[in-house]
C-alpha cells in the first residue's frame, strides 16, 4: 500500500482507488395492490418488507484538489437511487485515514474510513456496511 502513502503526501496529484470487497445491506421492498367491494370502496394498501443479505462488489474513489467522489456498489443504494459517481462530504485526510461521508442522499450518508496505512476501507451506513482493500489506479 506504499503507493497510497505516497500520492497522499502530495495533495495537488489525483488520486484514484479502486476497491474490493463486500458487505451487508438491507433492502426494503414496497408492494401496492388495489382492492375494491362490489359496493363501491376501494383501496391502495401498501406492503413493506425488509430483507438483509449479503454482497460483494467494488467500490471506487476520486480524490482531487477541490472535488472528491465515490462510486458505491448497487446493494448499498436505495432502490430509487441512479448511482454512478456520489460526491464524498466533508473529505478529511490525514497521516493515518482518509475519511468522509457517501451523499446518497439527505437521509443517507453512510461514513468512509480508508486507513493509509494498510489500504483498508469501512464504509458503514443505516441500511448498509461494506469492507475490503483498495490500491491506487492509473487512468
Amino acid at each position: 500500500m506504499l503507493p497510497i502513502l505516497l500520492l497522499l503526501s502530495a495533495p495537488a496529484t489525483p488520486l484514484e482507488l479502486a476497491c474490493r470487497g463486500g458487505g451487508i445491506a438491507t433492502r426494503e421492498d414496497v408492494a401496492t395492490v388495489y382492492g375494491a367491494q362490489n359496493s363501491g370502496n376501494s383501496a391502495w394498501p401498501s406492503a413493506h418488507a425488509r430483507e438483509t443479505g449479503r454482497f460483494e462488489g467494488p467500490v471506487a474513489l476520486r480524490i482531487a484538489a477541490g472535488e472528491s467522489h465515490i462510486r458505491l456498489p448497487a446493494a448499498m443504494l436505495p432502490a430509487d437511487a441512479q448511482g454512478g459517481w456520489l460526491a464524498l462530504g466533508k473529505l478529511e485526510m490525514d497521516d493515518g485515514a482518509i475519511t468522509g461521508f457517501a451523499a446518497i442522499d439527505p437521509m443517507s450518508r453512510p461514513k468512509v474510513h480508508i486507513d493509509r496505512a494498510t489500504g483498508t476501507i469501512r464504509i458503514s451506513g443505516r441500511l448498509a456496511s461494506y469492507s475490503g482493500t483498495c490500491e491506487t489506479t492509473r487512468s
